[in-house]
């Protein structure tokens, strides 16, 4: 191998003009791919955290009771078509045992028994109505991240302290320790203080979300010992499917719903990108591949003379075969080393030039180690397959025909 390595050098030098042009398009394409790997990945990533980041990944809901129709032989032989009347289910009773199981479950970062109902407020002689949360603020706040969203706060969420978002403070002129009237669809009337103030970044939460205890929810809402849904939260929220499904085997008496069956626009817009940026490091890497090969198919017939002398002194077909084999490794895997430095590069000069004037990023970009070594088998393993066409003309090249012919 010492042997077919140094030839396959001594090539590429004497070629400089060639070598520089393969090494340039492999540069470039392992850049573009590296961009775009880690530019997507960070789209995506930024957009999962803004849309289910600190939102619940699955939820746990009382089963739908449905009517049902059956048929039944009436007086006479007649057949009736009955249906059974059944009221729908829309609470979850005795959930205390759930919760003890789901907290010593592992694969949970935050489990959140909630109270989640409609309520009507009066301000002004105007009537709006907004959803009320009811959490235990030591759970809840695992998953919505309330404290760190607080703009004021004079007080804890206990009793008949409630925190509201800063759309409905200003819509309404509700400000810190204004006393807040709700009534409920059942028409229950209580009188709330506001205690914290919060922002969601997100107008419709910001305009019509309320939180309070939950003791004070159940109260209010007449739901005594009973809840609306839990709502729970994993470090890796692309597996709430799959736990979903587990759940769903030991808890068939109710109804199980992950965040991807409520964002199917969203799986699709990610797809959707994802495919698209598949498509194009595809032919960029086929690009390189059909380079590398023709320019090292014209290196076979230039050094032609060259391999017939090297065939004649001894050489075997499978030792000039694998002159070129190596001279595609030594071009991708150097190439892509260098694309790589280039890459990060892009990286580094797209995001200081799309940095905010107070100096935050447009979304953060993580380059993973792993990326830039897949990026670089990627465009060696090309090369070496490139190199594979004008190899195998090599090794079948008839020393004394190419003597002869000059």
């Amino acid at each position: 191998m010492k042997f077919e390595l140094m030839v396959a050098l001594r090539f590429l030098k004497e070629s400089k003009g060639q070598t520089l042009l393969i090494m340039a398009g492999i540069i470039i394409g392992v850049s573009v791919q590296i961009f775009l790997s880690v530019l997507i990945g960070g789209l995506q990533k930024d957009l999962i955290n803004s849309t289910v980041g600190d939102s619940p990944h699955i939820f746990i809901s009382a089963s739908e009771n449905r009517p049902s129709s059956f048929i039944t032989t009436g007086e006479g032989g007649v057949v009736v078509s009955k249906v059974t009347e059944s009221r729908t289910l829309r609470n979850i009773i005795s959930y205390n045992q759930i919760l003890e199981d789901l907290n010593r479950d592992t694969r949970f970062s935050a489990v959140s028994p909630v109270v989640n109902q409609q309520a009507f407020v009066t301000r002004g002689g105007v009537q709006s109505t907004v959803s009320v949360k009811g959490i235990e603020i030591d759970n809840g706040d695992k998953i919505y991240k309330i404290t760190q969203r607080l703009l004021e706060k004079e007080g804890e969420l206990t009793g008949n302290n409630i925190y509201i978002g800063i759309g409905l403070s200003e819509s309404t002129g509700l400000e810190m320790n204004s006393i807040l009237e709700l009534r409920s669809s059942l028409g229950s009337t209580a009188f709330y203080k506001v205690s914290g103030i919060f922002d969601f970044e997100n107008q419709q939460l910001n305009d019509a979300l309320v939180f309070m205890n939950l003791a004070s929810a159940q109260s209010f809402f007449q739901m005594d010992g009973m809840i609306s849904h839990i709502e729970m939260q994993i470090p890796q929220v692309f597996e709430a499917e799959s736990i979903t499904r587990d759940l769903s085997k030991n808890y068939p008496d109710y109804k199980l719903v992950s965040w991807q069956e409520n964002n199917q626009q969203l799986l699709t817009a990610l797809n959707s990108q994802s495919s698209s940026s598949y498509v194009i490091q595809f032919f960029v890497i086929l690009a390189i591949t059909l380079g590398i090969a023709s320019v090292l198919a014209i290196n076979v017939v230039q050094k032609g003379k060259q391999i017939g002398i090297l065939k004649a002194m001894g050489a075997t077909g499978g030792q000039a075969s694998r002159i070129f084999i190596l001279q595609g490794a030594l071009l991708g895997f150097i190439g892509s080393l260098f694309g790589v430095v280039f890459g990060i590069a892009l990286l580094e000069g797209f995001i200081i030039g799309t940095r905010s004037p107070g100096g935050d990023d447009l979304f953060p970009l993580t380059i993973e180690p792993g990326v830039l070594l897949f990026s670089v088998a990627i465009a060696t393993s090309a090369s070496i397959i490139a190199a594979a066409i004008p190899a195998r003309k090599a090794a079948l090249l008839d020393p004394i025909e190419v003597i002869r012919n000059g």
